[in-house]
This record gives C-alpha cells, sequence and structure tokens, in this order.
C-alpha cells in the first residue's frame, strides 16, 4: 500500500468520524460547512494525529485522566471541560472553550509521547500541538467549533463503570445493603472525629515555611483580574499564583506511627513493582475547576502517597500495596476557603468539610449517594490545618485548625507537580505510575471482588485523578463538575 494512499484513507477515516458524530447530533452547522472548512486542516493532520493515537494504544501508554474525542482526537476533555461546554454560547467563549481543549491535548499528547517505546521527535510533537490549536483559534474552523461543542453537550462523558457488571450482579437489588453498609461506616467515622485523635507516637509533616509567602492581600485581586480575563469567566491564575495558593493552603499532616507503611513519600518504579520512597516526603498537587450554582470555582488538590495497607487478619479486603490520600480545597471568588473534602486514591472514604457560613448542606441532595459531611468552626486559619490520619489505615479522624501539639520534630514535605507521576524513570526510560485504565498495577484490593456488582473496575485499587469513581449507589466521580451542587446551596 503506497503512503499516499495511506494518508487519504486516514483521511477518510478522520472525516467519518467527525460527519458521524455531527450527523447524529442537532448541530448548528451542517456536513457541508464542516467538510469545507475542515479540508485544509485534516488534510495536514488528520493522518498524524491517528497514526500517534495508534502508538499509544499499541504500547498501552494511554493517560486514562483524560480522554481524546473519538470524533476528533486533536482536542481532549475531561468532565470539567464537558460540564462548561453548556456555559459557552458566544463564538468568543466557544473559541476559548475549544483552546481549553486544545491545551489539555497538547498537554495529554506530550507525556504520553514519552511512554512510548519509539516516541515522536519534538518536530511532529508541535506539528500536532499547532493543528490543535490552529482548529481552535482560527476563524475558518468556527462553525466547526460550534459542531464539536453541540456534540459533546448531547452526549455523555464516559463513566468509570461497567454497566454490564451492574447488570450481572444486580446491583439494583444490591443498593439497599450496600446503603446499610456505608450509612454505618458513616456513623464510625463521625464518632472518630468526636474522640480526641491523640497518638502515642506519630510523625509531624509541614511545608517549609519559606515556600510560603504572604498571599493574604493579593489573592482576591489575583483571582478577581483571573475571573475577568476571559469570556467564560474561570479562575486563570498564572502558575506563579498557583504555586503561593498551593503553598499557603498545603495542610500540616499528624500521622500515627507503627511503621514505615506510615510515612508519606514519593512513588518510584523498581522494574515492574512500585515503591514509595520515604525518603523524600511528597505531596502531589494539581489544580481543577468545578461548577456550583452557575459559579466556576477553583480547587486546589494534594495527594500524599503510602507504601501500603497491611492485614489486620487472614482475610483483610482492605489490606495491599500501595495507600494513598487526596485532599481538595475548594475556594470561592475571592480566594476564601469555601469547602475541604477528601478521598483515598481508591476512591473510598468521600468526606466533606464545610469552611464557610455561605453553604449550607441542602435538606434534599439530588443524589441518592450518602455524604458524610462535617461543619468546621474556623477553619480557614492562616496558620493552616492539621489533619490527623491513622497508621495502616490512612483514615482522617480529625482535621484542626490548631499547629500540630507534637513532641517530635516536624518533617518538611516537599510540593511537585501531579503531572511528574505520568512520566516517572523506569529502566532508563520513562513510565507513567498508571496504566491505560488508571489503575496502579499491584494495587488490588480482595474487595474487588465483592464489590463487583457496583461496575466499579478493581474496587479499592490506586487509581489516576479523572477516574476516581466514588459512588456505590449511584454513579459518581470525584471530578464530576456538579458535585457539589448535589449536596450543597448557598446560603441565604
Amino acid at each position: 500500500m503506497s503512503k499516499v494512499f495511506s494518508q487519504q484513507l486516514l483521511v477518510s477515516i478522520f472525516f467519518s468520524f467527525v460527519l458521524t458524530a455531527c450527523q447524529g447530533t442537532n448541530n448548528r452547522a451542517s456536513t457541508a460547512q464542516i467538510t469545507s472548512s475542515t479540508e485544509q486542516l485534516v488534510t495536514n493532520c488528520s493522518a498524524d494525529i491517528l497514526i500517534f493515537r495508534n502508538l499509544v494504544d499499541q504500547d498501552n501508554a494511554k493517560n486514562a485522566s483524560t480522554s481524546a474525542l473519538p470524533f476528533y482526537p486533536l482536542l481532549h476533555s475531561n468532565r470539567f471541560l464537558h460540564g462548561l461546554s453548556h456555559s459557552a454560547n458566544s463564538s468568543i467563549e466557544i473559541r476559548q472553550w475549544t483552546m481549553l481543549l486544545a491545551e489539555l491535548a497538547v498537554k495529554t499528547r506530550a507525556a504520553e509521547n514519552k511512554n512510548l517505546n519509539v516516541p515522536l521527535n519534538q518536530s511532529s510533537l508541535e506539528e500536532l500541538a499547532e493543528c490543535s490549536r490552529s482548529f481552535a483559534s482560527g476563524s475558518q474552523y468556527e462553525q466547526d467549533r460550534i459542531a464539536i461543542l453541540s456534540a459533546i453537550q448531547q452526549s455523555d462523558l464516559s463513566a468509570h463503570y461497567l454497566n454490564s457488571r451492574q447488570t450481572l450482579g444486580a446491583l439494583a437489588l444490591l443498593r439497599p445493603f450496600l446503603k446499610q453498609r456505608i450509612l454505618a461506616l458513616h456513623v464510625n467515622e463521625r464518632k472518630w472525629f468526636t474522640e480526641d485523635e491523640s497518638f502515642m507516637r506519630s510523625n509531624t509533616y509541614k511545608i517549609d515555611a519559606s515556600l510560603k509567602n504572604s498571599t493574604t492581600s493579593s489573592v482576591a485581586d489575583w483571582m478577581r483580574a483571573a475571573y475577568a480575563s476571559n469570556k467564560l469567566a474561570l479562575p486563570l491564575l498564572r502558575e506563579p499564583q498557583l504555586n503561593s495558593l498551593f503553598a499557603e493552603h498545603a495542610p500540616n499532616l499528624q500521622i500515627e506511627f507503627v511503621d514505615d507503611n506510615d510515612m508519606i513519600g514519593t512513588p518510584q518504579w523498581e522494574s515492574d513493582n512500585i515503591r514509595i520512597n520515604s525518603d523524600n516526603p511528597t505531596a502531589y498537587t494539581l489544580p481543577s475547576m468545578t461548577l456550583f450554582e452557575g459559579r466556576k470555582l477553583l480547587q486546589l488538590n494534594y495527594v500524599f502517597w503510602f507504601s501500603g495497607r497491611k492485614p489486620n487478619a487472614l482475610i483483610d479486603l482492605y489490606s495491599g500495596r500501595v495507600d494513598s490520600v487526596i485532599w481538595r480545597v475548594t475556594l470561592d471568588e475571592d480566594g476564601q476557603v469555601l469547602l475541604y473534602d477528601s478521598i483515598h486514591s481508591c476512591g473510598c472514604y468521600h468526606k466533606y468539610f464545610i469552611a464557610s457560613d455561605s453553604i449550607n448542606v441542602k435538606s434534599q441532595p439530588t443524589s441518592r449517594e450518602p455524604a458524610n459531611i462535617f461543619k468546621l468552626d474556623a477553619a480557614a486559619t492562616h496558620e493552616g490545618l492539621t489533619l490527623a490520619i491513622t497508621a495502616n489505615k490512612h483514615y482522617i479522624v480529625g482535621v484542626d485548625s490548631r499547629s500540630p501539639n507534637s513532641p517530635e520534630e516536624s518533617i518538611l514535605y516537599d510540593i511537585e507537580s501531579y503531572d511528574l507521576l505520568n512520566n516517572l524513570e523506569n529502566d532508563g526510560g520513562s513510565r507513567s505510575l498508571f496504566d491505560d485504565n488508571g489503575l496502579i498495577a499491584g494495587s488490588e484490593r480482595l474487595e474487588r471482588f465483592t464489590l463487583w456488582p457496583t461496575g466499579i473496575l478493581s474496587v479499592g485499587s490506586m487509581r489516576q485523578w479523572g477516574t476516581h469513581a466514588t459512588g456505590f449507589i449511584e454513579e459518581q466521580h470525584f471530578d464530576d463538575a456538579d458535585l457539589l451542587g448535589k449536596y450543597f446551596e448557598t446560603a441565604p
């Protein structure tokens, strides 16, 4: 087969993706308009992007946290951007929204490319980046952007649930039993929070004070300028500003200590196994955004890694290698803390902590999934919070706005980008911490068999951002754009 014929075939396949998606929805752009305005872009880019996606699939190097659009793989999306599509109306809003998808695609491809057996050269990668950005910004592609926006608005983002398992496992019949178990866990969690969380022995972690700048008087100005900088009214802060906020809101940790499993560290590959190196305690951070009653709010995420959870019995459903806790801070439009919440990196043990009088718990939540919600007193203090975490199980059992009261000297932890986990060093090359399903191989728990009917792939395994299915009664994800609105409302 000639090279020319191969490229023509790939172009035809690419057109079929676009046209099929657009014909299946009530788009404002006609098929003729799409074909006419994308012809040049498709000719220049479609073969290369399809070849790249094929290489990623062959090498099992897909980044599960963000997916390429199946009908337009030059763009990537996530749950927030999918939800944001309903807020983009004007031409400039749609262009800015598409540019966010393009930049997400550029970033994702760069990480995936490093993990390929034979990566593309930098020039080829930059050409694909230019294709994505040209489509997002070029006036000649305006009708195509409208068509893609419409297609996304009328589609559902892929959920991390297997519906076939839910049907075969009779999930509908199991829901009352699962709900009873969840509510019982919530009772225990609330009991733990009322008890004195002092530990016989513990380690206290905090970030280096030199990383903290006096940002209190500047944050509100930063936020106002960020919201005003784009027509979508998103809090798009600059990287130095984000770094300052991450340092400002980094929690102290007081972790009960029994053995090395109770020390936070950095994930590293050792051949085909993951090891958590406690010599370098680190919080891996990433920004996210959420939609709440029409508001677009900034979130700060901190991920802490442990070596594992040891079995407490001969058969322990929850023990296994590698453990992790995620702490999330949701800020209001002025940069003040609105809410905290937390899960383990399996998607389990979701807890909310209200930190502002400006929001209330809904009397009638719109989700069937029970939520465990706590109200904090004066939580958002300049000194920051201390999270009390138990040994081995690594449950958060206390959130205190005071500095930790521990006789041991504090251990300083670093702050690094969560993106580094996508490209860890491995045998002289690069490999993601996560497989192409977003799971950490080797972190499986036995509970994946007992909770198989929920439809969640490998319940209990540690998983990648964007793949945290958190609901057993109802399909729900930690990064759902509308998550907060299911449980909370603005206070009158």
